[in-house]
Parts: C-alpha cells; sequence; structure tokens
C-alpha cells in the first residue's frame, strides 16, 4: 500500500473514530472498547470504499485512484460522519 493512501485510510479512520467520540466518549484508559470500535470503524470504511469505488479500481488494487474517486471517497467518509453525530437533516 502506497504511503500516501495508508494515511488517507488512517485520516477515515480517525475521523469515524471522532464523530463516534462526539456522541459516546469513550475513556482513554478503557483500550478493549477503543479497539473494538476501531474494528468496527475499519469494516464501516471497508463497506464505504466497496459501495462507492469503481469496480475497475476494486478489482485492480494496484490502480492508483484519480482525484475523482478520492472526492467520491472522502464525499463519503464525512458523510457518514455527519450522519454519525446526528448532522444530517439540520
Amino acid at each position: 500500500m502506497a504511503d500516501g493512501t495508508h494515511s488517507y485510510y488512517d485520516w477515515q479512520v480517525s475521523t469515524l473514530m471522532l464523530a463516534y467520540d462526539v456522541i459516546d466518549p469513550l475513556p482513554r484508559h478503557d483500550t478493549k472498547r477503543i479497539s473494538e470500535r476501531q474494528q468496527a470503524v475499519e469494516r464501516e470504511i471497508h463497506d464505504i470504499a466497496h459501495r462507492v469505488i469503481p469496480a475497475a479500481y476494486r478489482e485492480n488494487p494496484q490502480m492508483e485512484f484519480p482525484p475523482a474517486v478520492v472526492m467520491l471517497l472522502t464525499r463519503a467518509t464525512l458523510a457518514r460522519a455527519v450522519e454519525i453525530i446526528g448532522l444530517s437533516g439540520q
């Protein structure tokens, strides 16, 4: 995985983790629940990616994403964060 891609994935995970912290903060010492939440968020990011990334890119992981695909992922990630914190519909 390219460094840029890894960095972007970390941003996606962090964004959703922070959104969940808004509605259900976890104590920083509760490593078990934090780990469980991170695993759930990683599954969620996987689902988002499979929903928005065109099949040609899903089927060939060596292809670099063009800006349009990154924009789709960004919009989907931010939309999910908005949904989590309850701002949709406001």
